[in-house]
């Protein structure tokens, strides 16, 4: 008898300790939102969560939390109304563990105000980094790109990587496609001028992944098609895995021009400044880092 009432307290503190335990929104794309009774409000990142709430996850959509007590980030993709708990138990083994201080160098980076300010750069504008999002990694970006084309006397990456007849190397299953704001359909190889449309990216490796398309056209103009954060975080950039997203807040528009168009996913396993994209792509020696690349080519009319 006094066995069954202990484990019956054991039980209890656990589940006490289960519902008492809370989380940091980290990141949100699509739809999410926090449902209360009959209502529901929008989540954001930053915001604290307990496991005791309910938490609404559109189509195509993904939140990310971060678990500071255990040093554990988890991202949740599936559709629908869970608890998150429930969320939180499905994707305990899928969980990535992350040391304490780089979990506090996340908080704080999240916590900052250049985590909120948002820009589409046009031009090179590397930002500040630190020690765990350094501008070695940066380098080591570019030389993987670099390293996946076939090498080509006088001719500059961005030419090569518009080249059709180049086949680009990846070091992991992801790859996207452009959808019609209009229609919500894919977009195939001919585009009309001044369609709107917005990215949809397939994770389909079993880790989550940062990442962002980078546009190129054939005079060489270039743009980074999902904004960058001052702080260079890419919380909002930040992919499930086995997961599909869709990046309907930042949409864009072809060019009312005619022109010949690729469009690369880049992605990675850890935080890069994408920005740094907007540079003349050079390699260089030393070691590159593991990515991600996809390839696409549209001709507007």
């Amino acid at each position: 008898m006094m066995n069954r009432i202990f484990l019956l307290l054991q039980l209890l503190i656990f589940t006490s300790a289960l519902q008492a335990q809370t989380y940091t929104v980290y990141s949100t794309i699509g739809t999410t939102r926090i449902v209360e009774g009959k209502k529901s409000v929008p989540l954001t990142p930053r915001k604290q969560i307990n496991t005791k709430m309910r938490l609404y996850i559109g189509a195509e959509s993904a939140v990310t939390v971060l678990d500071e007590k255990n040093n554990k980030m988890y991202s949740f993709s599936t559709e629908g109304t869970f608890l998150v708990g429930q969320l939180v138990s499905k994707a305990s083994n899928k969980g990535r563990s992350i040391s304490k201080q780089y979990m506090s160098y996340l908080v704080k980076q999240l916590f900052s105000e250049g985590s909120q300010k948002m820009t589409h750069p046009d031009t090179y504008m590397q930002v500040t980094a630190t020690s765990y999002r350094s501008a070695s990694s940066d380098s080591m970006l570019i030389r993987r790109i670099v390293e996946s084309l076939p090498p080509a006397e006088g001719l500059t990456t961005e030419q090569l990587l518009c080249n059709p007849a180049n086949t680009l190397q990846t070091d992991m299953d992801v790859r996207f496609e452009l959808v019609s704001c209009d229609t919500g359909f894919e977009i195939k190889d001919k585009v009309e001028g001044n369609t709107g449309s917005y990215v949809r990216v397939h994770n389909n490796t079993e880790e989550a992944l940062y990442v962002n398309v980078l546009n190129i056209d054939r005079q060489g103009n270039k743009y980074l098609i999902l904004p960058v954060d001052e702080a260079a975080t890419c919380a909002h950039l930040l992919v499930p895995p086995m997961s599909t997203v869709s990046f309907k807040s930042e949409p864009f528009i072809f060019s009312e021009e005619p022109s010949e168009e690729a469009f690369i996913l880049i992605a990675t396993q850890d935080p890069v400044d994408f920005s740094i994209l907007m540079n003349p792509i050079k390699g260089g020696k030393g070691k590159s880092m593991k990515s991600g690349l996809s390839r696409k080519h549209y001709r507007v009319l």
